[in-house]
């Protein structure tokens, strides 16, 4: 190796395009010329290994017996103590098994092509009397045009023909790729050139379908089924396969190698005159694409963009009108709806409860005492809910008493004397009208007898202590009288009341 370390036996590596376990490939360019080129070189550490010096020197020994346009020509070959690497042709192109990744339906496009360069390739070399031994997607190439080349010849073995045939024994281990290998050569058996029509007709298999005959969990598992089981049709995988291409396929994945053909010129044959698909995989993938798109684009319930607005027009559809905001409700429902129906005229002269409020329950339940200070409210005959009777806006609470007036007070409940409360009406102010007490609204039963506490000694009594006779009990509350029909201060300023509520948006 030179000073520079781009430079290697005079060759300017430029790109680095594949990494193995052993070598590299790189795209290179010879001193003082434009023409790229590839090199295979060895690893730092693949270098001290003299296996893998041999294997180098084999697959570029066998790759120079070849001169056919499918083959790669290679042209200089050098190992030393500082490197090993040669230079073949750069063929710029993606192996088979990307693009098999990439775009399934333009590779099965051009199947039958690639089929009978394939043949052609492997009938060249069985000629030579080379066997492949490695057939699959990864050591094929195939550019735009439909190119192929054929890469790595470094499994390649001697076909072994007549006495040679008989002496040879079972191998010493197997060689080659799980996925692809043939029966024979799992059970170690001598290589021969059906082998590699099986390698081949697991690679057409992965074109049509997408996918190799078998997969196992483990590569025990993966072997076996090569051995037993039997391929299902490429034709369950792909509707799209001709009846005709399955059984070709399935002849070349025979288990044993006499149900194959006997040689590459017959595969050749075999598809030369079939039809692979149905339909071109091509057209047949662009059609399914348009026609989910239209089926897109036709649907109302689905918000459309304006490209596809446009589509729905050139066909003649109407476009989907967009969906409008619901209206929501913007005044509250009750006697707010009646009087805007009204023309803001009163719907009735008894007031309601405003709606979305929660009903007004007086502290004062039957059989329960009111705490001292405690005032009932929704009372019947009450102008307002949650007023007190004969309250107006603007007034003071009726529990602010005037000053000087004494506050009504209420002995504490004690546990075997229940307290009644009078039946006297609450002190007044000015403007109040009295309401019914709570003893009329709701009567609790009492016993004759003295429920409030008695005075001490030399003091007075205090007020209210004294109980009322019994309240009976079919007592029905007074009914509260209309207002005046001139009145119309208090429904004016209930409706202003309402009128002040909040809308919502």
């Amino acid at each position: 190796m030179s000073d520079n370390q781009n430079i290697i036996g005079g060759y300017e590596l430029k790109n680095c395009v594949a990494t193995g376990n052993s070598t590299q490939i790189w795209e290179v360019t010879q001193t003082g010329s434009t023409v790229p080129l590839a090199m295979k070189l060895l690893l730092p550490d693949s270098l001290k290994d003299p296996a893998a010096k041999n294997v180098l020197k084999h697959e570029f020994k066998v790759g120079m017996c070849f001169e056919h346009p499918t083959m790669i020509r290679y042209h200089k070959l050098e190992v030393s103590r500082d490197h090993g690497f040669f230079v073949m042709d750069y063929f710029r192109a993606p192996s088979l098994k990307t693009q098999i990744t990439a775009n399934l339906p333009e590779t099965q496009s051009r199947l039958k092509k690639i089929i009978e360069a394939l043949c052609q390739a492997f009938v060249h070399m069985h000629e030579k009397g080379w066997l492949h031994r490695d057939i699959k997607p990864d050591n094929i190439l195939v550019n735009k045009t439909g190119e192929v080349r054929v890469i790595d010849f470094s499994l390649a073995a001697r076909i072994k023909t007549g006495v040679m045939k008989l002496v040879a024994g079972k191998q010493k281990s197997i060689m080659g790729t799980r996925t692809y290998i043939a029966p024979e050569v799992i059970l170690k058996q001598s290589p021969m050139p059906q082998s590699d029509i099986y390698s081949l007709g697991v690679t057409i298999f992965e074109i049509a379908t997408g996918a190799p005959p078998f997969a196992g969990l483990n590569p025990s598992d993966l072997l076996s089924k090569h051995l037993g089981e039997r391929p299902t049709a490429p034709s369950a995988i792909n509707p799209n396969i001709t009846p005709e291409f399955d059984a070709a396929v399935l002849r070349l994945l025979a288990k044993k190698p006499k149900e194959r053909p006997a040689e590459m010129r017959e595969v050749m044959s075999l598809f030369r005159n079939l039809r692979c698909f149905v339909e071109d995989p091509a057209e047949l993938h662009a059609k399914m694409i348009k026609e989910a798109k239209e089926l897109e684009s036709q649907s109302v319930d689905k918000r459309l963009n304006s490209r596809a607005d446009a589509d729905r027009v050139s066909r003649g559809l109407a476009a989907p009108a967009k969906p409008t905001k619901s209206k929501r409700l913007t005044a509250p429902i009750g006697e707010m709806e009646a009087v805007k129906k009204m023309g803001g005229k009163p719907a009735a002269a008894t007031p309601q409860h405003a709606p979305e409020m929660m009903p007004q329950m007086p502290y004062g339940m039957p059989g329960q005492p009111m705490m001292p200070g405690m005032m009932p409210y929704g009372m019947p005959g009450q102008p307002m809910p949650g007023m007190m009777p004969g309250m107006m806006p603007g007034q003071p609470y009726p529990m602010q008493m005037p000053p000087g007036q004494p506050m009504m007070q209420y002995p504490m409940q004690m546990p075997a004397q229940p307290t009644q409360i009078p039946a006297a009406p609450y002190p007044s102010q000015p403007g109040m009208t009295p309401g019914p007490s709570p003893a009329a609204v709701h009567p609790t039963p009492v016993p004759p007898q003295q429920t409030g506490t008695p005075a001490p000694a030399g003091k007075a009594p205090i007020e209210g202590t004294t109980s009322p006779p019994p309240a009976k009990t079919n007592i029905s509350p007074p009914k509260s009288p209309p207002p005046p029909a001139n009145d119309q201060s208090a429904v004016g300023e209930e409706l202003d009341f309402m009128t002040e509520l909040p809308d919502f948006e």
